[in-house]
């Protein structure tokens, strides 16, 4: 088997990780006592972690600065990747053995840097990544194919021929926009759209 250009998204893909994402916010209120409403994941959802943050002091009545509740939060986050968080066995499995083939393989993730890192490090497969990429260094979204682009060009590689791995269907739509091979991952998460995904994509795992 020849060596391949390799992107792989890490939440959901590679990490088993987007349940933790979906109860982050119910988790943290209950880890400091407060009962959550039954509809809080609607309420937060298209929230970012500072909005959220100012709705658990303001309207919840958390007695914490915004500014403490997010940190909090983050710590969380932080705490989860670096000791907790598990890796879909397959996937971890298919990076080891595409290293040893050979293959140029980088991580698009859209979480923080410092938690890739310690994830990746924790499963052993840190080594197995040329480099680390995230949305937030390149101010790009993952809505976009322009993101995978200039992934390809960070990388060195041609688009079409790269193979991405992705779990989430706007994910999917951008890479094959982008005119690379798609893979997608199946992910409790992303069932609904799995129809959709299996059309899309150019193989289902």
């Amino acid at each position: 088997m020849s060596k391949k250009n390799i992107i792989f998204d890490m939440d959901g893909t590679i990490l088993d990780s987007m349940g933790f994402w979906i109860n982050l916010g119910r988790g943290y209120l209950m880890s400091i006592g407060v009962e959550p409403p039954k509809d809080l994941e609607n309420i937060i959802y298209d929230m970012t972690l500072d909005e959220s943050a100012y709705y658990f002091h303001n309207e919840l009545g958390v007695n914490k600065t915004p500014k403490v509740i997010l940190n909090e939060i983050l710590d969380l986050i932080k705490y989860k990747y670096k000791n907790e968080l598990k890796g879909k066995d397959n996937i971890v499995d298919l990076i080891k053995a595409e290293y040893n083939l050979g293959s140029e393989m980088c991580i698009l993730t859209t979480s923080d840097y410092e938690c890739a890192v310690q994830a990746m490090k924790r499963l052993n497969i840190f080594h197995c990544f040329k480099k680390i990429i995230t949305s937030e260094i390149l101010n790009m979204s993952k809505r976009t194919p322009e993101i995978y682009i200039k992934t390809c060009s960070i990388m060195g590689f041609k688009p079409e021929e790269t193979i991405v791995y992705e779990d989430v269907l706007y994910a999917i739509k951008s890479a094959k926009e982008a005119g690379c091979y798609v893979i997608g991952v199946k992910d409790k998460s992303s069932y609904k759209d799995l129809d959709e995904i299996e059309k899309i994509a150019d193989e289902v795992l």
